[in-house]
């Protein structure tokens, strides 16, 4: 029996629950939305530009199953993403702390599932706390490092090439 769908949901679902003690719902969309691009940036580094991308899709398909999901329900426009708050840098910090335990699980378990998992299930609480889906060319806008030194930064620091991609 494969636990590491509970797993995953474990590691995130403690760290909202902690993040939440002290933020609002905008405040945890952010700190989504960081480790979005915590998980994102350490397999750019890793695995490259391709494997990013790939994790762009999978981040895009959740999308577009709970768009599917919605569809006929009723017609929402897409949700705007949330403005930083007072809390938001707490938030991020606990849950890009998590983003780097399932990376870290991802060496035990085979291919990048472990990644999978976390990037869907991240990808499933921002909509859950956005209360919608939001535009995806906000979110990938967000989730992409523009400035190239910040990644070649990313790449000098352990804290980001700590985890394993297969």
């Amino acid at each position: 029996m494969n636990k590491l769908p509970s797993l995953i949901s474990a590691v995130i679902g403690s760290a909202l629950d902690r993040a939440a003690r002290n933020a609002g719902n905008d405040d945890l969309a952010c700190g989504l939305l960081a480790a979005l691009k915590r998980i994102r940036t350490v397999v750019s580094v890793q695995a490259g530009y391709s494997a990013a991308f790939n994790l762009d899709d999978t981040i895009h398909a959740v999308f577009v199953q709970r768009a599917l999901a919605a569809f006929g329900t009723n017609a929402l426009p897409p949700v705007s993403l949330p403005v930083r708050g007072s809390a938001t840098r707490r938030a991020s910090a606990i849950l890009e702390d998590a983003a780097m335990s399932c990376l870290t699980l991802n060496a035990y378990f085979p291919g990048n599932t472990a990644v999978t998992l976390a990037v869907s299930t991240l990808a499933e609480r921002l909509i859950d706390c956005l209360g919608g889906i939001p535009d995806w060319g906000c979110i990938i806008q967000e989730l992409r490092i523009e400035d190239s030194d910040e990644e070649e930064e990313a790449a000098r620091d352990e804290r980001w090439t700590a985890a394993a991609v297969h």
